[in-house]
């Protein structure tokens, strides 16, 4: 039923979309970005995308995270070839609606785009896992995240991948060492905002992080797939949120004890 209400509430902002097709450009090649703090999370990293055909091979390096943490990160955009952007301190002011100087998840998507892949640990990396809570990367205990892995896209995201951008979620804003605190998440009365707020975001092949494809790049028409989903990454956070938010309160009542 959460799950439901979820996407209930996602399709009414108008979050929950399919994503259309187009003629676009093959994107062959490297593609190297930085990943750059959301919301003051203290969390950065790099992140390397390399693409051969529908091949798509995955690295990326962080520090500043929420140590011991569930974070959920994917590759958002669309097929269409729209251009998306990271938020920057110039959009808290005219996208931060409940005035609390953060961007949720729900504010800063409509920035980034949807999601195109599910940058999991292992199995299925469409959308369809965005709900994969097991399968999301952990950072250890100094905050440090590492993923690394290659999988197969449909050519319409492997044409677009210099448009696409990396965001990873989960903050302890109150230094607690956990996700909870009395602010609610945007997407659930029942989860803490520290679960699923965006943390750190990148671009690739954007001027935005002075990110360049570092192999050639090859003109093509293939039409993209129609069937394409793109679904926001608000549904995998809530469901990542629960889970998480199960562990790290057993961790707090064992703390009190």
């Amino acid at each position: 039923m959460k799950i439901l209400r979820t996407s209930m509430l996602l399709a009414a902002t108008g979050l929950l979309v399919a994503g259309p097709a187009s003629m676009a450009m093959a994107a062959d090649g490297t593609y190297d970005g930085s990943m750059s703090e959301l919301n003051g999370s203290g969390a950065s990293g790099t992140a390397q995308v390399k693409v051969d055909g529908t091949e798509v091979s995955v690295n990326i390096s962080g520090t500043g995270f929420t140590p011991n943490a569930p974070h959920a990160q994917h590759l958002h955009g669309d097929v269409s070839g729209k251009d998306f952007v990271c938020p920057t301190d110039a959009d808290v002011e005219e996208l931060d609606k409940d005035g609390d100087g953060l961007l949720s998840t729900l504010e800063a998507a409509p920035l980034y785009g949807g999601v195109l892949i599910a940058l999991t640990t292992e199995g299925d990396t469409s959308p369809d896992s965005a709900l994969a809570v097991d399968r999301f990367p952990t950072a250890d205990a100094d905050g440090n995240l590492e993923y690394s892995r290659t999988f197969t896209v449909t050519q319409d995201v492997a044409d677009q991948m210099a448009n696409l951008h990396i965001v990873d979620h989960g903050i302890d804003l109150d230094g607690s060492g956990t996700y909870d605190g009395d602010v609610k998440s945007s997407l659930s009365e029942d989860l803490p905002l520290e679960a699923t707020i965006p943390a750190a975001c990148g671009a690739l092949g954007d001027a935005q992080t002075e990110a360049m494809p570092a192999g050639g790049v090859a003109t093509g028409d293939a039409m993209g797939d129609t069937s394409t989903a793109v679904i926001y990454g608000s549904v995998a956070l809530a469901a990542l949120a629960a889970a998480g938010g199960v562990v790290m309160t057993n961790r707090r009542r064992t703390a009190t004890k």
